[in-house]
C-alpha cells in the first residue's frame, strides 16, 4: 500500500467521484492508496475529460482539502 501524500489526488479536494464515501474517508484519514481504487477528478480543467485517477496520482491542479 502506497501513501497518498500532500500533492497526491487522495488528499485533493477534486478527487473522489465514484468512490464510496466510507472508502474515500479512509483514504483521506490514513493517507493511503487502497489498491485498485480509481476515482473521478472534478477539477474544472479535467471535468470534460472524465479523468479517472488513483489516490497516489497527482497534477498541477492540486487543491488541498479544507480542514473539517
Amino acid at each position: 500500500m502506497a501513501n497518498a501524500n500532500d500533492g497526491s489526488c487522495g488528499t485533493c479536494a477534486h478527487f473522489g467521484d465514484g468512490v464510496p464515501a466510507e472508502q474515500l474517508v479512509q483514504i483521506r484519514v490514513h493517507s493511503a492508496d487502497d489498491a485498485g481504487v480509481i476515482g473521478g477528478c472534478d477539477h474544472p480543467s479535467n471535468a470534460a475529460l472524465h479523468l479517472k485517477v488513483s489516490p497516489i496520482s497527482s497534477c498541477d491542479g492540486y487543491t488541498p482539502l479544507e480542514a473539517a
